[in-house]
């Protein structure tokens, strides 16, 4: 009886480290939490502080004028060109006044075809009519010379009545004739000038609206935001339906060199009183399984550590997380 005691105790025991041992394997096997910045932590004179890698050398982009964002055909993480349109600001009433502008002026430019065809017509017109007015007056001279001929025969008796009175009859009638021939060439030859005025005046019309389009078409450009240099966009405040002016020179930021990154530290006071400009770091970044790149303390202001490193890892992008290592003087 007594051995029964004895075993039973033994299974109870036993069964008891094997809840324990998993309880604890579930404990383990649980997902870790989502990864954030972890405290820094000493250890022999060596502190490790956590924090985010970021582009040394960044430009921003801003908007050449105000108004709603109506396309962001570039996100974060894209590599872009110089002069690449990164965005688009306003341009459903810029488009609407490059048209407007557009038909302006091809309504002028057809008044001007008008008014030069009307020029060409009107020279026809003062050509034909200078030949009516010259063929008038030819025969006005013929009829001229025989009426005076007539009428000094007449005084002298040397000619009958009929005769001179039919020679004055014909240069009267020619000579009306000329008179109507000549005001119809001055009328052509007027209408000449005036056509070439009208010609003038659509012209300078044209010339109006070609400027109007062209500011329209320059405006139309400037509302393309486009990028001021190559290199890959590492931040984006630009929203569409939002004004373009709100994100400022944040409205793209792009990074020349993802090979020159930097970490931004934040110590504690105790910490950063012990940290200097210049002195030598370790950056190991979290997310790959390699060793630790050199880096070195490039600036302390507001209570926060710039540590610049040179990167030869494509792997390694901004915004990634990275533990920096300084030794404590």
């Amino acid at each position: 009886m007594r051995g029964k005691w004895v075993l039973l105790s033994v299974a109870v025991v036993l069964a008891g480290v094997g809840a324990g041992a998993l309880s604890m394997r579930s404990r383990r096997a649980a997902p870790p939490p989502g990864r954030s910045a972890r405290p820094a932590v000493i250890v022999n004179h060596e502190i490790t502080i956590q924090g985010k890698i970021r582009p040394q050398h960044v430009v921003g982009v801003i908007a050449p004028l105000d108004g709603l964002v109506e396309a962001l055909p570039v996100d974060v993480g894209q590599d872009v060109y110089q002069d690449q349109v990164l965005a688009r600001v306003g341009a459903q009433a810029l488009e609407s006044a490059r048209e407007a502008a557009a038909s302006d002026l091809e309504h002028a430019q057809e008044q001007v075809a008008r008014a030069e065809a009307a020029v060409n017509t009107a020279r026809l017109e003062e050509s034909r009519a200078d030949a009516d007015a010259e063929r008038a007056r030819l025969a006005l001279d013929r009829a001229e010379k025989t009426y005076s001929r007539q009428h000094m025969l007449y005084t002298q008796g040397a000619t009958p009545r009929l005769t001179f009175e039919k020679a004055e009859s014909e240069y009267q009638s020619l000579l009306k004739e000329f008179e109507i021939m000549d005001a119809g060439a001055r009328a052509a030859r007027d209408q000449v000038q005036n056509a070439l005025r009208e010609v003038t005046a659509n012209k300078k019309i044209a010339q109006g609206r070609e400027q109007q389009l062209a500011g329209a078409v320059g405006d139309l450009e400037a509302a393309d935001v486009r990028s001021p240099v190559d290199g890959t966009v590492v931040g984006r405040k630009a929203e569409i339906g939002k004004p373009a002016i709100e994100a400022g020179n944040e409205f793209f930021q792009i990074a020349t060199d993802l090979y020159a990154l930097e970490v931004t530290l934040e110590p504690k006071p105790e910490d950063l009183k012990r940290i200097q400009p210049g002195q030598q770091a370790m950056v190991l970044i979290l997310d790959l399984q390699s060793q630790g790149l050199p880096g070195v303390v490039k600036e302390i202001k507001d209570n926060r550590v710039v540590v610049e490193f040179e990167s030869n890892l494509p792997a390694i992008k901004p915004g990634m997380l990275a533990d920096v290592r300084l030794k404590l003087e």
